[in-house]
């Protein structure tokens, strides 16, 4: 087994007196869940002392999605000695990833690269589901995320978010706002705006976000929900303007935008977000040990970084605090679609 260096509680201690943007958990519960095995002698790497533990990431590779998992499945292998892959198993939007990992052996040897389309929107749109979020999944750590924001195009009148909701209730259906597609997260929160704004947009499905920015920056449709880091080059070139980010906070790349939070609705949360998962009813044993290491990854500052410097967010939570965020959104979710009236077919 490789050599490691590992965190001990001095250190940790030391890293929570540091002020780490983004992580949403209680400073006190990620020590506890950290140090725990340093207290009590316990080894923060595998029981098992062979094998390879498999990583499914549910889409294609090199996109964000698989980026993210790489990096946390090479951050887990330093840090406990042992052999972590990665596995691409892309398809129906991430159901297929998911459902093979919902069937797999319980032994937390096979886990997912889980997030809120395969735990949040599609379960909540699609006719019929594979797999039960709730029942098929022991959810383990929520590692990242990444907003969502409300923009438009350079040539609309508006400066703000106030201004597009008067503007839109000036004229219903009237903007129009330009999505990925039909089930997809912007085209859900599009629908959540309209539901919690109380205003009737024209939204307008592509087949991807290239055409969607391609029409904005042209002046063909009057918005988007884009995320940051998708948006910001065009924001510096001056052909689209961010009125609001659809979080709690503000995101650290556009810090001078205000969240639709601090702009009085709290309930506007449009987040992509991702973690890991592994099948029910994994041995407890197995539970406890890939949380501790998770959580010395996840408490390590080099490490949530390299989050930041890739685009990502460092959005932290363990064990039940995970779980019950998971329930929470698809919760959320299905609420929306069923306002809305949002089914996919099989």
């Amino acid at each position: 087994m490789a050599r490691l260096n590992l965190i001990n509680e001095e250190t940790l201690e030391m890293t929570w007196n540091q002020p780490i943007q983004g992580i949403t958990m209680q400073r006190r519960t990620l020590l506890k869940c950290a140090t725990g095995a340093l207290s009590m002698g316990i080894p923060t790497a595998f029981a098992q002392t062979d094998g390879v533990t498999r990583l499914v990431v549910p889409f294609t590779p090199g996109a964000s999605n698989d980026l993210i998992g790489r990096m946390f499945a090479d951050a887990l292998a330093r840090r406990t000695g042992r052999s972590w892959i990665v596995e691409n198993k892309a398809g129906a939007g991430s159901l297929l990833g998911a459902e093979f990992v919902a069937k797999a052996k319980p032994d937390g040897m096979t886990l997912l690269l889980c997030a809120s389309a395969s735990m949040g929107i599609l379960p909540a749109i699609r006719k019929t589901m594979r797999y039960a979020v709730e029942r098929d999944f022991t959810f383990l750590a929520r590692i990242a995320s990444s907003p969502f924001a409300l923009v438009a195009n350079a040539q609309l009148p508006v400066a703000n978010l106030a201004d597009f909701v008067r503007l839109a209730k000036s004229k219903p259906g009237g903007l129009r706002l330009g999505s990925s597609g039909v089930g997809a997260l912007d085209y859900m929160g599009a629908s959540m705006m309209q539901s919690q704004l109380g205003i009737d947009l024209n939204i307008i499905p592509y087949k991807g976000m290239s055409q969607v920015l391609n029409d904005l920056r042209a002046g063909h449709i009057d918005a988007s929900i884009v995320s940051p880091a998708t948006i910001e080059p065009f924001v510096k070139d001056g052909s689209v303007k961010v009125l609001a980010v659809l979080d709690k906070q503000r995101s650290a790349l556009m810090p001078e935008v205000p969240s639709t939070t601090e702009l009085g609705h709290s309930k506007l949360i449009v987040v992509n977000w991702w973690g890991i998962a592994a099948p029910a009813n994994i041995p407890s044993d197995a539970t406890s040990t890939l949380l501790k290491n998770m959580a010395l990854v996840l408490a390590d500052p080099s490490f949530l970084e390299s989050l930041r410097a890739k685009g990502f967010e460092p959005a932290v939570l363990l064990g039940d605090q995970f779980a019950q965020f998971v329930t929470a959104d698809l919760k959320v979710w299905r609420s929306i679609a069923k306002q809305a009236h949002i089914v996919l077919e099989n």
